[in-house]
């Protein structure tokens, strides 16, 4: 089976409607984010070095691919279910060779700034990619409140209005292996590479509710249900709700307030074309939920089927992922006690987040030809709910004192004034500020001005880790005798190893629920 139409590797597209203001023609999204970086994906042949580094195929190969289905398989792949899916090497694996669940190393996202290439954009697998079709898959729209039943075929779905957009997709277990060596949660670890940001191009959900009669009068209590296509286990047996018991395999499914899904504000799309070409398997071809400014763990991919209900969607995934319960509520004490179920600790919208990628983990510079320069410390900031990143902080000195750095903003707000992606910023440093120096910090603050918090808070599933991001300042010697700064990342993606957090003499004293070292005497 062909699984689609191989996408093209075009670096410019035509993109219609981004409103225009007056009589004159709006910059297309090409224009304005463009060129897009090509959709390639670099398989590894074989790896080492944990996977950090591999063997490629030639450069005569992947031009000989006239597909990147052509393209030689991951090595990783082979023997799975996956291995018919395309994927680059460079991505770090945090569960294995199966399901995929990977992000970028940092110095790679950095290396493409704004707009993230589509095959070194988060993935997050529950289980093996559907293999689905343009020609046969549709997409059913249902449900009590609505009066006019779809089911549209991709062609159909491919000629109605578009909205095209740029949107920073992240994962809420981002830098979730910072609060795993705090104390292990129920969550793989991510490292702080789980987001990026692709130009999403479908229909508005807002004109598909329409088209099938929903009405915009008397929302209050109404949700859009939506379901993607795979069959996935269930380990948490028949559910809460006799009336829909879940059975030994349950779709992903999720939901939002009609009010939301119907709000031109929010830029709720169903998207079939990221960058400009078709999604990735990976990514949920033919067609997934892109809901600007909330978690990654609510855009269904491979989507299947819209509902308008008259209550939250009762899917198990809804109730028992994407949760920040408090930091004293254990596995044992969540499930005894029906806390999956207290839907007031559910997250939807993104949190602000900011991350230094600039100098990169383990980054060393000589002392002696520094410190009369200057040194560059950068990285990216994202927030959700369609507010705007207003500035981006550092300190040298534990917080006594922070400087402002400098955003470089690429994303134009739509027409309502909201923000969708994340910012990269840079300052300038002095090398002589370093001298004395043991740790750099930087915090974010949105236009609700709310900074990051200093300190990380624990959570069962390890989501919402959004405290300031530390970088340490070491001063050594190599083995050549040279004195050099070495710069310290907190962690390292999955089971890489390295990062100051690793160590038990540089954990944090507490994360929410009580002294983790209470002989212990340190400053964070």
């Amino acid at each position: 089976m062909t699984p689609f139409t191989p996408p093209t590797y075009s670096t410019t597209q035509s993109s219609p409607e981004i409103n225009s203001v007056a009589e004159t023609k709006a910059p297309t999204c090409a224009e304005l984010y463009g060129p897009y970086p090509k959709l390639i994906p670099i398989p590894f042949l074989s790896s080492f070095n944990e996977g950090r580094e591999g063997e490629t195929p030639d450069e005569a190969t992947i031009n000989a691919a006239k597909t990147i289905f052509e393209l030689p398989k991951d090595f990783r792949d082979v023997g799975t279910p996956d291995v018919w899916v395309p994927r680059d090497g460079r991505m770090v694996r945090l569960t294995g060779r199966h399901p995929f669940n990977s992000e970028p190393p940092l110095s790679l996202l950095a290396s493409y700034n704004f707009i993230t290439p589509a095959s070194l954009h988060i993935v997050r697998n529950h289980n093996r990619v559907p293999q689905l079709t343009w020609e046969d898959h549709t997409l059913i729209v249902s449900g009590p409140f609505v009066s006019n039943p779809l089911e549209l075929d991709m062609d159909t779905l491919a000629a109605m209005p578009t909205r095209e957009l740029p949107v920073t997709i992240s994962c809420c277990g981002n830098r979730r292996k910072e609060v795993n060596m705090i104390k292990q949660t129920i969550g793989f670890s991510w490292g702080a590479g789980g987001v990026g940001t692709n130009v999403w191009k479908g229909v508005p959900l807002r004109h598909l509710l329409l088209e099938a009669g929903v009405s915009e009068q008397n929302m209050g209590g109404k949700h859009v249900e939506f379901v993607g296509y795979e069959d996935l286990p269930n380990k948490v047996g028949p559910g809460p709700f006799p009336e829909e018991p879940w059975s030994k395999t349950v779709k992903y499914a999720t939901s939002i307030p009609l009010g939301r899904a119907m709000n031109p504000a929010f830029d709720v799309i169903v998207a079939y074309e990221a960058n400009g070409e078709r999604l990735l398997p990976d990514h949920g071809f033919p067609i997934r939920l892109i809901i600007p400014g909330y978690i990654g763990g609510r855009m269904i991919k491979w989507l299947k089927h819209i509902r308008v209900i008259p209550h939250e969607s009762k899917n198990c995934y809804h109730y028992h992922d994407n949760k920040a319960l408090p930091p004293q509520v254990t596995s044992e004490v969540a499930t005894e006690g029906g806390w999956w179920y207290k839907q007031e600790y559910i997250i939807n919208e993104l949190s602000l987040n900011s991350v230094i990628t600039q100098p990169d983990h383990n980054t060393t510079i000589s002392i002696v030809d520094s410190v009369d320069k200057t040194l560059e410390i950068g990285g990216f900031a994202h927030t959700g709910g369609g507010r705007k990143i207003t500035r981006v902080e550092i300190t040298l000195d534990h917080g006594v004192t922070w400087e402002v750095t400098t955003i470089d903003r690429k994303e134009r707000p739509n027409d309502y004034g909201l923000y969708f992606c994340w910012v990269w910023w840079q300052i300038e440093i002095k090398g002589c500020d370093l001298v004395g120096c043991d740790e750099i910090w930087c915090r974010a603050w949105d236009d609700a001005n709310s900074p990051q918090p200093e300190n990380p808070t624990w959570t069962l599933m390890g989501q919402n880790a959004n405290h300031v991001f530390r970088v340490k300042v070491h001063a050594d010697q190599t083995s050549t005798g040279e004195h050099v700064f070495r710069f310290e990342h907190p962690t390292q993606p999955g089971q890489q190893s390295g990062g100051w957090a690793t160590r038990p003499a540089d954990k944090f004293t507490s994360a929410g629920y009580g002294r983790i070292y209470p002989d212990k005497n340190q400053h964070h």
